[in-house]
């Protein structure tokens, strides 16, 4: 199937031209975002960190909604304190970063844009003092978070969000196609096979009776232990022979001692024929 790539560019010219330069301001931020940077945490960890150290509070919220509404919405509801409370920290960070850098409007900008939004919430109810503290670093309630400790620690756990909610994921169907294409490849092999073995089992059925010969070792199945088990068959004998074995085994025993009887018995299988077909024992 032909494909064709259309590159970034076209698409914002193409914007320009329909004059919709208000869609090309959101599709900027979405372009940012597409394909979620290759289903790499790292990379979509560092997206985060890049709008935190420009100050952009919308690219930051636009770039979290982004993964609230196409990823984490689709987990399961055991993630969600889990999910909320990365966002209060990301949150939190852009604030720390600022304070951090003496960029006091940024904060300010912050409760301005977002205050109506959290202020209903009980884990910001101790933020909203910050803009009005002087050394917040040095405040117990803001202390923690001035730590670089804390900070790598929310990196990382960001990082192990991510991971853990693309794998979570159920692949797309288009995605499912070349292990679907390479299964029926498999089974279609398989098939092949078994018509092919089928047909070679039904060889002797089809040639004329007799021209197939059973001793081939082609025809025996693999594994078997070729012995010669031909004595086990039981000699056909009639009353008579076996009365005439008799008297003779015990002319032969005759005059021998106790001990020698059992030594001169012959148990090979094949004695007793030799004495019946021998002519000097007939009677």
């Amino acid at each position: 199937m032909l494909t064709i790539a259309i590159g970034p560019n076209a698409i914002r010219r193409l914007l320009l031209l329909r004059g919709l330069e208000a869609v090309l301001k959101t599709s900027s931020v979405k372009l940012k975002t597409s394909q979620h940077k290759g289903g790499r945490p790292d990379k979509i960890v560092e997206q985060f960190v890049h709008f935190i150290t420009l100050y952009d509070l919308n690219g930051l919220k636009d770039y979290w909604n982004h993964f609230d509404q196409s990823v984490f919405e689709r987990l399961d509801q055991n993630f969600m304190p889990a999910i909320k409370k990365m966002e209060n920290s990301l949150l939190r960070m852009y604030l720390i970063n600022a304070c951090i850098n003496g960029k006091q409007e940024k904060v300010q900008e912050f409760f301005e844009k977002l205050g109506s939004e959290l202020q209903h919430q009980l884990e910001w109810k101790d933020w909203f003092a910050l803009p009005f503290i002087k050394n917040p670093e040095e405040n117990p309630a803001y202390m923690v978070y001035f730590t670089r400790q804390w900070q790598d620690t929310m990196l990382i756990s960001l990082h192990n969000l991510l991971a853990v909610s693309f794998q979570c994921l159920p692949q797309p169907k288009l995605t499912t196609y070349n292990e679907e294409a390479g299964r029926v490849t498999r089974l279609q092999a398989e098939n092949d096979q078994l018509k092919s073995k089928l047909a070679r089992s039904n060889v002797c059925d089809t040639h004329e009776p007799g021209s197939c010969n059973i001793l081939s070792s082609d025809n025996l199945p693999p594994g078997l232990d070729l012995i010669d088990e031909f004595y086990l068959i039981p000699v056909d004998t009639s009353p008579a022979d076996n009365h005439s074995r008799s008297f003779r085994s015990f002319i032969r025993g005759f005059g021998t001692n106790n001990s020698g009887i059992s030594g001169s018995l012959n148990t090979s299988p094949l004695s007793g024929r030799r004495a019946s077909s021998s002519p000097m024992n007939r009677f």
